[in-house]
């Protein structure tokens, strides 16, 4: 794990973002429909959303999205992991504990009082990865809806 090298995106960093952005959402069954652009304004304009990558030999191998937000009720930040991926061939190897734990750090940063990351429940891999790691599994938190707007 050493050799991993987890650091903030740049905006020259992000054709390989939506690279990978495309390859998690086609893994899920969803298609990435975003723009160089509008990713551009995601992570670099709109103080909404970050991104760490993760680099082996200076190959980008991963990449954490972050999101911020705020608990209204206590007035308290957080950050979700919107997005966590690691390229196969690198899996299994450490990359997804050192892009969480650079999260970790980053929330720190901006005195957040924690992180929240999910993932689909048919993602047995991934639900297995994030116990082993020792993460707390939320419970009861609610079913959540989505609410499509027309423009």
């Amino acid at each position: 794990m050493t050799d991993i090298i987890i650091r903030p995106a740049r905006p020259r960093d992000l054709p390989d973002i939506l690279d990978m952005v495309r390859a998690l959402s086609a893994f899920h069954g969803d298609v990435a429909t975003i723009s160089l652009e509008s990713l551009q304004w995601a992570l670099f304009e709109s103080g909404q959303a970050t991104a760490l990558l993760a680099e082996r030999r200076s190959d980008v191998i991963g990449y954490a999205g972050l999101t911020n937000t705020v608990t209204l009720h206590t007035g308290q930040s957080r950050i979700d992991i919107h997005h966590l991926y690691v390229a196969e061939r690198h899996r299994s190897s450490g990359v997804g504990r050192a892009l969480i734990d650079a999260a970790k750090r980053k929330a720190l940063e901006i005195g957040a009082v924690g992180l929240t990351i999910g993932t689909d429940p048919r993602n047995a891999v991934a639900v297995a990865a994030y116990r082993a790691m020792g993460l707390e599994e939320l419970t009861g938190v609610g079913t959540r809806f989505w609410i499509p707007v027309a423009a």
